[in-house]
Order: structure tokens, then sequence, then C-alpha cells
């Protein structure tokens, strides 16, 4: 095992409607993310997207409807931009909730596609490695039936290290902007930490998009669709060195100043959240507690005010061209990179844009979380 594990982390680069114009363009928050982490940190052993490709600007039920043609053309532009920030081009992709309805609307002929699909068309299985039958758990979306199915979780063991995906299910996108996480998928995932890590302190990463509890606007609050917090929560007890790493939440309200701490949620032992890291710079002093939720922040804001003035024309799926301004360069947005010791995990958050106080040169100290080395509350589930 290698002393030192980098990985960058990027989420809701949300590349709107008028990027999705033929050419694609890529929103240039994701290329500097990618240029600015390899300029500090060098090249990353392992990159995360964690979904929300594409975008809810500006109806989210009609956001998307692209030619496929535009969306490949995206996906090859932003996988190259990914890759290229690592040191062998090995990335993992999760789906968004947003992720899940592009396709060519209109008339008898429309046919969504798969917007998610980033391991059998590639690049995660020529680069990561093909899964055997029992590290992947696969569905078929009812409303895709004639594409690839979907992975709606998986395992990968990478330089050493268990990484778990967990995928919106694809049939909730039709119906909900949210999307949710199902039972299923959740039973299939807390089998396999179960299975992975049967003492319970293994270092293990689960990656998804839904968010979980977070630190927003100066307080805590719990932010994942109703339908999944309690068995979500169940499915990540029993591992106290697991950290589930999400987006979903970005923008104004979910960036962090002086501190990485903020990004990191540390759930206590009687399920609530551990509120006093906020300005720490490790997790030494913390008492014991159950798992820690991370976020690796998001490429996109939502004000206008925290976009530079370079916005594009386009159609944006309109039937004349306009200029789009929340298609410029944000000058808020952040992204996560991580560290993985043998016996610790460093998380630091970097600033792309240029916004006062979350400019490029201004640089939160990094939060060290220590690995728990004893498990007393492991049960028998």
């Amino acid at each position: 095992m290698k002393e030192k594990v980098t990985v960058f982390c990027y989420t809701d680069v949300h590349n709107q409607q008028a990027l999705l114009d033929y050419p694609a363009k890529v929103r240039k928050s994701l290329y500097l993310a990618c240029e600015l982490a390899e300029k500090e940190f060098g090249k990353a052993d392992l990159a995360i997207m964690g979904g929300d490709n594409v975008s809810d600007y500006p109806h989210w039920d009609r956001s998307c409807a692209l030619p496929k043609k535009n969306f490949l053309d995206l996906k090859e532009k932003m996988v190259k931009a990914v890759a290229d920030s690592t040191v062998d081009g090995k990335a993992l992709y999760v789906a968004g909730n947003n992720d899940m309805i592009l396709g060519d609307i209109g008339g008898e002929d429309w046919k969504p596609y798969n917007t998610t699909e980033f391991y059998y068309t590639g690049p995660m299985i020529e680069k990561l490695g093909e899964l055997p039958e029992s590290e992947k758990y696969e569905v078929t979306s009812v409303e895709k039936p004639w594409e690839y199915p979907y992975l709606d979780a998986f395992h990968y063991v990478i330089e050493g290290y268990d990484f778990v995906g967990i995928n919106i299910d694809p049939n909730t996108a039709y119906n909900t902007h949210d999307g949710y996480y199902t039972d299923e998928t959740l039973d299939w995932v807390k089998k396999k930490l179960d299975e992975i890590d049967p003492d319970g302190v293994k270092p293990v990463f689960v990656v998804g998009h839904l968010s979980a509890q977070c630190y927003t606007n100066g307080e805590w609050i719990e932010c994942m669709c109703e339908r999944s917090v309690k068995k979500f929560y169940e499915t990540l007890d029993g591992h106290k060195n697991l950290f589930y790493l999400y987006g979903h939440n970005h923008g104004e309200g979910y960036v962090y100043r002086d501190y990485s701490s903020g990004a990191v949620v540390h759930v206590g032992e009687d399920g609530h959240t551990i509120d006093d890291n906020l300005a720490r710079t490790d997790s030494s002093s913390q008492p014991a507690y159950k798992y820690s939720l991370v976020h690796m922040g998001g490429l996109r804001p939502f004000n206008i005010k925290y976009f530079d003035d370079d916005g594009i024309d386009g159609y944006g799926g309109e039937s004349e061209r306009k200029h789009f301004p929340y298609t410029a360069n944000p000058k808020l947005s952040q992204y996560l990179v991580m560290e993985i010791y043998p016996d610790r995990v460093v998380f630091t958050v970097r600033n792309t844009g240029s916004y006062d106080g979350y400019s490029q040169s201004d640089k939160p100290e990094p939060y060290t979380v220590f690995f728990q080395k004893v498990n007393n509350n492991r049960r028998d589930r």
C-alpha cells in the first residue's frame, strides 16, 4: 500500500443548456479545478465525479432534451479534463439527480438515453477494471430498457482502499427532482460494507451524490430526501472509519472559508452531529463517533453575482438564440482534495473562483481525521 493516496473530488458541474449546444462547452470551473488541484498537489491517484454533470436550468424536467451527440461530446471533454489531472486516468463516477433525464425529446421517436453511463462504455471499465457480478448491483430503467443497465451500486479496491459507489434509482428521475436510493440498493451496500469491513474499523469510502447532514449558512441541517434517511444511516452504521462522500448541495450556502473542517460531519454515537469541529484542524480531541459524512463541494453557484460576465450565447433547448449569464465562469466554486495515509485522511477544500474570501489565493486550513482504532459498538447485524 502506498504511503499516501491522493484523490481529487469534483461535483455538481451543472453544464447548463446553452453549454450543451453542439459542440458542447464544459463549465470553466471544472477545468480550473483540475488544473489547480494538479498544480498544488501533483497528479492524483484517483479522481471522483460526484454527479450532476448536466443541469436543472431553466426547468429541471425539461432541461436536457437535447440530442444524444451533445451529451457524448460533453462526456468526452469532461472525461479528458478529469483524467488529465490523474496519474493514469483513474476516475470513479456516480450519478446525480439531474443526470437521468437527458434525451431526444420530440414526437413519437423520443428515446431518452443513459446519461450516467461511465462504466460499460468507459472510462471506468478500462481504467478501474471490469467488475465481477459479486461487486456490482445492476438495475434496468423502466423508461430506458434498450440502454445499458445502471450500476446502482458497485465496489472497487483502488490503491489498496475500498470505494463503494451508490447511485440514485434511475426510475425516480421521472417523478421527483431529488431521486433517492432504493431499499434494495441500500441493502446491497450494507451487505457489501459488512463483507469488506467485518470488524468495523477498516477505512472505507462510500461515494454518492445525495447529501446527508451538512453545514450550511451557519447551522447543521438534515438534507437528504426523507424517504431515504433512516435506512441510509442504518446502512453506514457499524463502520467507524467510513467516509460518505457526497455532493448535491452546492452554491453560496455550502462553501467553507477558513477551515476545511466544515466539510466534514462526524455523526455521534447518539446519531446526532458532533458540531464542535468547525474551527479545528484535526479530529484528535473528538469523542468517539459512528462514521463521517464529507461534502465534496460544488462547481456551480446560483446567484448571478457569483458569476463573471462572460456568459455564452446559445439556444439552450429553445427556439431562439439568447444570452445565458448563468453559464459564465463561477466566481464562487469549490472542490475537495483527499490525501489518505495508513493512519489518517486529510481533507482540503480549495477554491476555483475570484470572489472575496473565496478566491484561488484563499486556502482553507486542511482537516485531518485520524482513524479510530476500536469499534466498541460493533453489533452483529
